[in-house]
């Protein structure tokens, strides 16, 4: 029997990696790219969780309307954009309960999920879940990975119920962590659930983790940015060669992806 996988979307619009204080600066590319995304779920039957950042649900009231019509999940990815290893609580706790309002406003759902822009829960800043845990009922922030950006490496590679310690599993527990798909080559965590790692890594070696995570009787998490389909972001100087490259033949591997296994929400695929 086939596993049904994970599918995740940033909403997020290609600016949205520079100060906040400069987003009004630039045009908006993310309802365009977005649709592009909607119209290849609908091609393959495929449902979504949205990770919605508060400030796009604001701005494109009417993008989340049609995002919910396709009866795709909306969650939060906060409102701002913010590295919460840079942050304090009161200013994470604001922010995410600032884009949970708005998302509500919009969807009239309780909003179920959270993950963390830059993946930035670590080790030092674990008491995020004691305001997630009051709040929503999962979280896809803790990629069980070693690399620059972000990562806790040693952490567990398949989704689980949290017990007080988040980065260990209690199957009595009510909150669930859903790390994004990972292949372990060498002693290590690879990086292979989307995004960049779509545009830069081979199919062969995505599809492998999924049938791994799958031959193990998980589902996969996989993410995809709006602006990764997007060929003709534009070119920022504040952006290093990874947010451009492969942008080019992202669509046609995000596609044969979907074409290969079967994805739905995390509301879906957990019951929840």
């Amino acid at each position: 029997m086939m596993v049904t996988n994970m599918m995740s979307v940033d909403l997020e619009d290609y600016y949205c990696d520079l100060p906040f204080s400069e987003w009004e600066n630039y045009e908006n590319r993310v309802t365009k790219n977005t649709k592009l995304l909607l119209n290849l779920f609908e091609k393959y039957n495929v449902t979504a969780t949205f990770f919605t950042l508060g400030y796009i649900a604001e701005k494109h009231p009417e993008l989340i309307e049609e995002i919910i019509s396709k009866g795709h999940e909306i969650s939060s990815h906060g409102y701002a954009h913010l590295d919460i290893r840079k942050i304090t609580r009161k200013e994470f706790e604001e922010d995410f309960k600032k884009s949970l309002d708005i998302l509500y406003s919009i969807t009239k759902e309780k909003i179920l999920g959270f993950r963390a822009p830059f993946f930035s829960i670590d080790k030092k800043n674990l008491w995020v879940f004691d305001i997630l845990k009051k709040n929503v009922k999962y979280d896809s922030s803790i990629f069980p990975v070693k690399t620059p950006l972000y990562g806790i490496p040693d952490a567990i590679n398949h989704h689980y119920k949290i017990s007080q310690n988040p980065l260990l599993e209690n199957d009595d527990g009510e909150f669930f962590e859903i790390p994004p798909l990972t292949l372990k080559f060498l002693f290590r965590n690879i990086p292979t659930a989307g995004g960049f790692y779509l545009r830069f890594l081979p199919m062969q070696l995505i599809n492998l983790a999924i049938n791994k995570m799958n031959g193990s009787n998980f589902p996969a998490m996989c993410y995809i940015h709006p602006k990764d389909l997007d060929p003709d972001m534009p070119k920022l100087s504040q952006y290093a060669w990874h947010y451009y490259w492969g942008l080019t033949n992202a669509s046609s591997k995000f596609e044969s992806l979907l074409k290969n296994f079967k994805f739905n929400s995390v509301r879906e695929v957990l019951k929840i």
